[in-house]
């Protein structure tokens, strides 16, 4: 079948292994709470499509297994427990603004981020800044024809979009690395302090 290899060779995202059965009424009520407007209309369930009075039956999906395929290879699989009781990231809404503004300061930035690969051990052609959360930044790098994403966690958990980009900062412009920039006094002094 075509899905098997689909499932086989996932995108990065979530898998959901479940069943489908027919909700209770409880959880029928419910639902026409979420769809009822202001003026007292509610969202009407019932089929019309093909002219007959036949109700619709609402289903439930009850899930059995959550399995979490990462850009990184790891295919791992998540407690219901734990991901029932996870919360939103707190960056999960200033992630492309701050990628944008990282992208925006050019060529320093991409030689910073080929210095930070270098110090870790890795032979980069070119590297991009691609996400960024509360615990770490992911980063595209280029070496020939392959390419590969790295994650580089920051010292500390995140709580803003402004603490997240100092910490980016000062993974890419550790005290030691602006010191040997001010030295040489080649030109990127300013744009290191600006960054």
């Amino acid at each position: 079948m075509e899905y098997d290899k689909k499932m086989d060779h996932p995108s990065n995202g979530v898998s959901i292994l479940g069943c489908l059965r027919p909700a209770f009424a409880d959880e029928e009520s419910y639902i026409r709470k979420l769809f009822y407007y202001e003026d007292g209309e509610t969202l009407s369930i019932n089929s019309r499509s093909d002219g007959s009075d036949a109700a619709s039956t609402l289903y439930r999906l009850e899930t059995m297994r959550i399995e979490l395929f990462s850009v990184y290879g790891i295919q791992s699989e998540i407690s219901l427990q734990d991901f029932q009781d996870a919360e939103p990231d707190f960056l999960v809404h200033s992630t492309s603004a701050i990628v944008e503004r990282f992208s925006e300061k050019g060529i320093h930035c991409d030689v910073a981020l080929k210095a930070l690969c270098k110090k870790k051990g890795l032979q980069v052609e070119g590297a991009n800044l691609i996400g960024v959360d509360s615990l770490g930044m992911d980063v595209r790098v280029f070496s020939g024809l392959e390419v590969q994403t790295y994650r580089f966690p920051f010292k500390v958990r995140v709580t803003s979009e402004v603490s997240a980009e100092k910490q980016i900062q000062q993974l890419l412009f550790p005290r030691s690395r602006r010191k040997k920039l001010r030295t040489h006094g080649n030109g990127y002094r300013d744009s290191i302090q600006r960054a």
